[in-house]
């Protein structure tokens, strides 16, 4: 959703667990509206969609780098390769995910906390924004219940540490996971997902409980609510469309 808001910024992906081919169906079912289903099917069955060329040409300086165990220097070197090829330094980073950098530590704790000041010092070296991608604690209690990924995130929720390195921490969690729903309460919620900041650089913006915004699960597409009923009936026409 982020390099979808931003086509025109020189950007790398690191997918460090996921293959390129199937970052690029996510970016054009996000970029294009057309579900993620209908996408990876038919490029089963014949190997080309035009919504996947279509966002390869509206993504023209957007690099994915799927190399699995890179490390930071690994990085370090694609960044070097994309100027050479692009003739420009990429201005967004995004890393899929922390956990998977190799790193060494004597515990993946202190692995973690040593990676996201090297992270935050890779930010500076590279001289780029750096989004880093960072797993949550799973079913752990909050106050005698058990957070699913239903319940607000907390700055003490990032697994194994290593969040106070960064400038900004973003969270994101959806209600409708809530295992106490009954099926008509869920449905409603389906929709609904909530992002938070939970750290700014100035220590303003806070926003604990998150802001309120549109979920499409179809397409794993993102929006302010606002644009919530234009999203729905471009869905309409595509359904139909697509049947």
């Amino acid at each position: 959703n982020m390099l979808n808001h931003n086509p025109s910024v020189p950007s790398i992906f690191f997918s460090l667990e996921m293959h390129g081919r199937y970052v690029l169906q996510r970016l054009s079912a996000v970029h294009t509206g057309q579900g993620t289903d209908f996408i990876e099917n038919l490029m089963m069955q014949r190997g080309k969609v035009d919504s996947v060329d279509q966002t390869v040409l509206s993504f023209p300086k957007l690099m994915c780098d799927d190399r699995p165990g890179m490390t930071l220097g690994d990085m370090l070197d694609s960044i070097d390769e994309y100027e050479e090829v692009h003739g420009e330094r990429p201005r967004l980073i995004a890393i899929d995910y922390m956990e998977l950098i190799k790193a060494y530590g004597s515990s993946q704790m202190e692995t973690v906390d040593k990676l996201a000041w090297a992270v935050k010092d890779f930010a500076r070296e590279s001289d780029t924004a750096v989004l880093v991608l960072h797993q949550v604690k799973r079913g752990e209690s909050k106050k005698g219940h058990q957070n699913v990924g239903h319940m607000p995130l907390t700055m003490t929720d990032a697994r194994f540490g290593g969040e106070m390195a960064a400038d900004y921490v973003f969270g994101m969690y959806k209600p409708d996971l809530d295992p106490a729903l009954d099926e008509w309460d869920r449905k409603n919620l389906e929709n609904d997902i909530r992002l938070q900041f939970l750290k700014t650089r100035s220590g303003g913006g806070i926003q604990p409980l998150g802001e309120q915004h549109f979920w499409d699960g179809r397409t794993g597409r993102i929006s302010e609510l606002r644009w919530a009923q234009s999203d729905l009936s471009a869905m309409g026409k595509e359904i139909f469309d697509d049947e």
